[in-house]
């Protein structure tokens, strides 16, 4: 029952991107990187839970890390490099360390983003730049 609950749920999650437009699948990957953490928070003293956690929610942040354009975002793609960056070393540091509350920042500074991301979409949305969903 589980793997068809799981495959059902991969199925959704991957027609939820396919159809997506690129802001939209940026606020997936902040709400996924933010579920994962959290997910680490709460099950800190799981090792395998934890490192499964911060495994994924660091691999959705080097996969926004790498997808910065910086010849064409200048300043945003710089500032966002460095709080990838500050993220990245901060899972890190919590996984090795052993320490939750060096997820609380990272998580503050993805929300901050995934807020200003909601925005865009929203704006872009009443100018008629992206269908609605």
């Amino acid at each position: 029952m589980y793997s068809n609950v799981r495959a059902g749920q991969q199925a959704y999650q991957a027609g939820q991107v396919g159809c997506a437009d690129p802001v939209r699948i940026v606020i997936l990957l902040y709400e996924g990187a933010i579920r994962f953490l959290r997910q680490a928070e709460q099950r800190f003293q799981d090792p395998a839970t934890r490192g499964q956690a911060l495994g994924r929610a660091h691999r959705i942040i080097t996969e926004l890390l790498t997808s910065l354009d910086h010849q064409e975002g200048g300043d945003i793609a710089r500032n966002l490099d460095g709080l990838y960056r500050f993220s990245l070393d901060a899972i890190t540091r919590a996984n090795v360390d052993a320490d939750p509350a060096a997820l609380a920042p990272v998580i503050d500074v993805l929300t901050q983003l995934l807020e200003g991301w909601n925005g865009v979409e929203r704006q872009a949305r009443e100018l008629g730049l992206l269908t609605q969903r």
